[in-house]
């Protein structure tokens, strides 16, 4: 998400700021999840770019993509407590 906002507009420093609050945090709320399976809450400079920084978020979704890591369906906690 924060990749798109980057693009979206390339000439702003804080790019971030333009993204809709809900919508970042029901994306950070999820993302959460593929930090813990990767065992990455912890890290740093993920990207490797020598900054931490908010991209640094949206990192571990290109494990995701090429498959070196795998999460269950976000609803499974959810059956549980019905």
């Amino acid at each position: 998400m924060h990749e798109f906002y980057r693009d979206k507009y390339p000439g702003e420093k804080k790019f971030y700021d333009f993204t809709p609050p809900l919508l970042e945090k029901k994306y950070l709320k999820t993302i959460i999840k593929c930090h813990e399976c990767a065992n990455t809450l912890s890290s740093g400079d993920l990207d490797h770019d020598g900054e931490i920084t908010v991209l640094d978020i949206d990192f571990i979704l290109h494990d995701i993509r090429s498959g070196d890591c795998h999460i269950g369906p976000l609803s499974a906690g959810r059956a549980s407590s019905q």
